[in-house]
């Protein structure tokens, strides 16, 4: 946001443009990291549910793995909010993920509206109201 007019950054069709293959790359990133998290998330809950019958020696052995884990659950969050602070540092909106959604704010006919990208597109051809997301997506 812009600390003068509290308002976001507005972009043209060709700013926004320009940035995606930087904001292409930082949301591979981010893809990859939200699914190595997911992992190590799936893997504790699974160390989870072996601790619980386990015989004193093999608790031990868990619990060292259970901490490991949650180390590494801990490091991949923060490499996620880092990577989701560099997305917003270059004035762009995060909107999903999994789907790699990113919206540019931009100016249409006298209206704020978002310049829509998904990952995989080489460029941003479409754009929707602030309201209506993804679903109302229309080409430029």
């Amino acid at each position: 946001m812009d600390g003068n007019t509290g308002r976001r950054r507005l972009f043209t069709l060709a700013e926004a443009n320009a940035l995606v293959p930087r904001v292409g790359r930082v949301m591979g990133r981010l893809q990859r990291t939200a699914m190595h998290l997911a992992d190590v998330q799936r893997r504790l809950q699974l160390s989870e549910v072996a601790a619980e019958p386990a015989a004193e020696g093999d608790a031990n052995v868990l619990g060292k793995r259970l901490y490991a884990l949650m180390e590494e659950a801990d490091h991949l969050i923060e490499v996620i909010q880092a990577t989701v602070d560099e997305l917003e540092s270059l004035g762009c909106e995060l909107k999903d993920v999994q789907q790699g959604l990113v919206d540019f704010r931009s100016v249409r006919d006298g209206e704020e509206v978002y310049l829509c990208w998904r990952q995989g597109e080489e460029r941003i051809t479409f754009w929707h109201t602030l309201e209506s997301g993804f679903a109302g997506r229309q080409p430029i």
